[in-house]
């Protein structure tokens, strides 16, 4: 029943996205149905949430719609059904079509920045009995994630880390290396913003555990706060209000962009 439910849930998102985005692109369902060659009353149920379709159909509303991969990324998180826990569902939907991601991280560097050697080795750890193929998985969606920063406009992307995160080692010795060099080539990118908190800064309010904030049309402003075993979206207002207090001060107790990249490439100089 679970599972139904959830499922009905991910329907009427996505048909509510479709519905916003078609909006957005001045067309009828009539001529959004004769410019992909998807059936009116296609488009019609899936507005409506009474349905789900196949990826294919989705890749032509896309690309009429001149969307750059939002819906097809919303339906890949919602219905790909695999290497994404449900409670994440909702999220990774969400950040398709995000306009604006904080990212505070204290333990782990975030999700969308992480290289394939990173994203194994926290999951294996995450899941020791997993077999090859269930790692490979949440790869794959990683990845899929990933390709909103490639986008010809990207979300804007502001992600302050602990210093402890960039310092951390793993079993493999290859991970942090890659890891460090791919922060270091992200943040040259205009829409993405690293900042390190360095691990001298006094006691600050993000001890308390990461979070996300995250601005998407149609969904508004909510905050994202993930633990070992489970993770949940806060939509309320004043809740996200303190939130974004929170994420102001830890920005200014971070390290500036520039001075962000070359603690990093300290940190990546020292890696043997």
């Amino acid at each position: 029943m679970k599972d139904d439910i959830g499922e009905g849930s991910a329907r009427s998102r996505f048909g509510k996205l479709l519905k916003r985005t078609r909006g957005q692109a001045g067309l009828t369902q009539q001529e959004l149905a004769a410019v992909s060659m998807v059936a009116q009353s296609t488009i019609s149920d899936l507005e409506l949430g009474k349905k789900g379709t196949r990826r294919e159909p989705v890749v032509r509303l896309d690309k009429a719609l001149t969307a750059g991969g939002v819906l097809l990324g919303a339906w890949d998180a919602a219905f790909s059904g695999v290497g994404m826990t449900a409670y994440f569902r909702e999220v990774a939907e969400a950040e398709q079509a995000a306009t604006n991601i904080r990212d505070y991280s204290l333990g782990l560097v975030p999700g969308l920045l992480q290289v394939e050697e990173y994203v194994r080795a926290i999951s294996e750890i995450a899941e020791p009995d997993a077999a090859p193929e269930v790692i490979d998985q949440i790869v794959k969606a990683r990845q899929q994630r990933q390709r909103i920063l490639d986008r010809s406009h990207p979300p804007r992307v502001t992600a302050l880390l602990d210093e402890g995160v960039l310092i951390r080692r793993f079993r493999n010795p290859r991970v942090m290396p890659a890891q460090l060099d791919h922060l270091i080539e992200l943040s040259y990118r205009s829409r993405v913003d690293i900042q390190v908190i360095p691990s001298d800064a006094e006691g600050h309010a993000g001890l308390g555990g990461s979070f996300t904030l995250m601005e998407a049309p149609g969904t508004g402003a909510f905050v994202y706060v993930e633990s070992q075993q489970t993770g949940v979206s806060l939509k309320q207002p004043e809740i996200v209000a303190r939130y974004d207090r929170t994420f102001a001060d830890l920005r200014s107790a971070a390290l500036p962009v520039s001075a962000s990249r070359s603690t990093m490439e300290e940190i990546r100089g020292n890696i043997r």
